[in-house]
């Protein structure tokens, strides 16, 4: 079961159900265009779905974007100022109408219970944001990294967010972390084994 066809700077989000392939930029070679196509991952069957078979895509090509996510909904941010959002219940896309506090792309993103966090990004910036999943308004908490990153990988647990590597510049080996009960950031002091991006 594969993407409906090759690409690559795409991002994603989960359903309890699915998970959602969004964008990207695809062959040819050198040209590479930006797409807008959604790919659904079945978890119960490990079967793959595209365009027009559930009929989803985003409002518009959007590549080196990040997706956060609840159980309700998912959204796309990066690349372009607004934000797509994906209702898991009807697999539609739409635009609730808000937008990052910084137009930017190469960024990366945690998810919360109550909120989704987009950060870094390029141009190079130090910005965490913050969508509300209650009201879906964003904000920025003021709480940052601790240098501007872009083309950097995160990951999450119940409690924190970790965001890792990127280009700073020069690549790096920083693992910063986000406390979600006072997003607060950090740095617990164990890096990643070597310096790297896009990872």
């Amino acid at each position: 079961n594969q993407l409906t066809h090759a690409r690559y700077m795409m991002s994603g989000v989960s359903s309890p159900d699915y998970g959602y392939f969004a964008g990207g930029e695809a062959a040819p070679y050198l040209t590479y265009p930006k797409v807008a196509t959604i790919d659904r991952l079945d978890f119960s069957s490990e079967t793959m779905a595209g365009p027009p078979i559930h009929g989803i895509n985003l409002t518009e090509p959007r590549s080196y974007s990040a997706g956060v996510f609840n159980r309700n909904y998912g959204y796309f941010a990066g690349d372009v100022a607004e934000i797509d959002r994906i209702d898991f219940s009807n697999d539609t896309t739409s635009e609730p109408g808000v937008t990052l506090t910084q137009s930017r792309h190469s960024l990366t993103s945690v998810s919360a219970s109550n909120y989704g966090y987009f950060a870094g990004g390029t141009p190079e910036v130090d910005t965490i944001d913050r969508i509300d999943f209650s009201n879906e308004t964003t904000s920025a908490p003021g709480n940052n990294l601790p240098q501007a990153t872009e083309r950097l990988a995160a990951v999450s647990s119940n409690s924190y967010g970790y965001f890792g590597g990127g280009y700073a510049p020069p690549i790096v080996n920083t693992i910063d972390r986000l406390d979600f009960s006072n997003e607060t950031t950090s740095a617990p002091g164990d890096n990643l084994t070597q310096a790297r991006s896009q990872l």
